[in-house]
């Protein structure tokens, strides 16, 4: 199965309520690895593109920390909609930046025409192992569904199968398997295996990252 039932998107919501009943809105309901980790991935991948005066989608959004990793930074979007399936999480998003918007949404069943980004990121959205659907499939849906709408291009990371030990509540993805998904999707894939020893991250990108300049700008560069 390529999509998540109702069922199993119940299942995973109530994995996180059950986490913030636990732990309150903070970093450890979303079993990420803490804060330290949390701002590894938002600096790979906010460094995807120059984000400033974009449409950022943030697809599986959680407590918008990669929002207030960009706002540190000084970084001003034209827009940032954050995407989530756990309600308390979008509650305190929409109290805590009335600027945004944050939507309840199936990302699979829902439709996307009214989102218009031009990026989006899916950070550990496909990490929990589901009882009633293929990881695989469901990701590989979902990559293609998101990069299909954005304008400049996608980021994603997964968890990596080059690792010692499995969580078994979580799934685990061949980087290879996922860059050469990717190169079916777009001729412009980087693949960051660099920063955390157990995840990679995919970017995908509608067009080159580098212009290619004329000849003449070209020569110039090496015989000025």
């Amino acid at each position: 199965m390529d999509h998540l039932s109702e069922s199993e998107r119940r299942r995973v919501a109530g994995l996180y309520e059950g986490r913030i009943a636990e732990h309150g809105l903070t970093v450890d309901a979303l079993k990420s690895g803490g804060t330290r980790k949390q701002w590894v991935r938002h600096a790979v991948h906010a460094e995807a593109f120059d984000l400033n005066g974009l449409h950022i989608l943030d697809v599986g959004c959680g407590l918008a920390m990669f929002y207030r990793f960009l706002r540190r930074r000084g970084v001003v979007p034209a827009s940032y909609t954050g995407i989530d399936i756990v309600e308390p999480f979008l509650e305190a998003n929409r109290k805590a930046f009335p600027e945004g918007r944050f939507l309840a949404m199936d990302i699979f069943e829902d439709s996307l025409a009214d989102l218009r980004p031009d990026v989006a990121f899916m950070s550990q959205v496909f990490n929990n192992k589901y009882d009633t659907a293929d990881n695989e499939a469901v990701a590989r849906a979902g990559i293609a569904r998101f990069f299909d709408v954005v304008r400049v291009g996608l980021v994603i990371d997964f968890m990596s199968t080059y690792v010692d030990w499995q969580d078994p509540e979580l799934h685990y993805f061949e980087p290879e398997t996922n860059f050469s998904y990717a190169k079916t999707l777009t001729r412009f894939v980087e693949l960051r295996h660099d920063y955390l020893p157990f995840e990679h991250t995919l970017i995908l990108r509608k067009g080159p990252c580098l212009v290619i300049p004329d000849d003449a700008e070209a020569r110039e560069a090496y015989w000025r």
